[in-house]
């Protein structure tokens, strides 16, 4: 265990690692009501990991998750939530053991090249991000994947280690001396079970992180969450060549905005156009176009 003495250095990552199986979609998405359901009823949340297998049909894990720090309103974990996780993931890959909030927003907003020290969260920042370590340390995660796991052959063989319990963010907070100066920093005990899951399935994507650095941008924790998200759709369209679309009735979906007022709308919208723009003027994509339906603002097409 380090103490304050330690002296530490971390480099905070510039690529970023998305977690992108099923699972870990799941987790994230989990409704209000199903979230208070798996926590009291000790119920399992079921994924199919293979349709129509030919020698099994459907193949299936699941999972069950509970609350080791008393939460009792219920709140699922969210896209920002989401978003921490993958930044800290990203620098355990990178072989950081130690992480700051600092460096957690820098990842969080693209600001990793930003060697001034000035990119700094705000308190709003900073609550929201100490919120989502909190909320990742406390929760824990309990997968039942070992018979799903053997039959797609993502683990094989007389010697394995399956995780049956873990906080989805092993962690601890702790203050050290980090590059220097005097620090509270989130103190990584070991991986992520999402990280090793996705591992396994090799379900992961990458991009520079410094794309969603948006001059000008205010990053609240919403537009964090929000344009995080978009990012993530972006790499997954890319990638699997999917319909290059992505809905504004899909993002605040899943950022669970979709009953905010068209004020919160609108500001979230002009922020990701504003993060379109900036990956077209990088040449990350080619183009992109604003498409309306009678008159509403609907989705965004893009072009690569």
């Amino acid at each position: 265990t380090p103490s304050v003495s330690t002296n530490v250095q971390v480099y905070p990552a510039k690529k970023r690692v998305e977690l992108n199986d099923k699972a870990t979609k799941r987790f994230f998405n989990l409704t209000r009501e199903s979230y208070q359901k798996l926590l009291e009823s000790k119920a399992k949340a079921t994924l199919v990991e293979k349709k129509n297998h030919k020698k099994f049909g459907n193949i299936k894990s699941s999972f069950s998750i509970s609350n080791e720090n008393g939460f009792s309103n219920f709140i699922p974990l969210d896209e920002h939530d989401r978003a921490v996780l993958s930044v800290c993931v990203s620098n355990w890959i990178e072989g950081n053991r130690y992480i700051t909030p600092a460096i957690i927003y820098r990842g969080l907003t693209g600001k990793v090249n930003d060697a001034s020290g000035n990119s700094k969260p705000s308190s709003i920042q900073l609550k929201a991000i100490l919120q989502s370590i909190d909320r990742l340390m406390f929760t824990a995660y309990d997968p039942q994947i070992l018979d799903a796991y053997e039959k797609l052959e993502y683990i094989s063989g007389d010697d394995k280690i399956v995780i049956k319990k873990s906080a989805v963010l092993p962690c601890y907070r702790a203050e050290v001396t980090i590059n220097g100066q005097s620090s509270d920093v989130i103190c990584f005990d070991r991986e992520s079970p999402f990280l090793l899951q996705a591992g396994l399935k090799k379900q992961m994507l990458t991009y520079d992180a410094e794309l969603l650095d948006v001059p000008y941008q205010n990053n609240s924790p919403t537009i964090i969450a929000a344009k995080n998200y978009v990012m993530r759709r972006i790499q997954e369209i890319k990638l699997h060549k999917m319909t290059p679309t992505i809905t504004f009735a899909d993002i605040f979906k899943k950022c669970r905005i979709e009953n905010a007022d068209n004020k919160v709308k609108q500001r979230i919208r002009e922020n990701i156009i504003k993060l379109f723009e900036n990956l077209k003027s990088k040449n990350h994509i080619k183009s992109f176009e604003v498409v309306k339906k009678r008159n509403t603002f609907y989705s965004i097409k893009l072009t690569y």
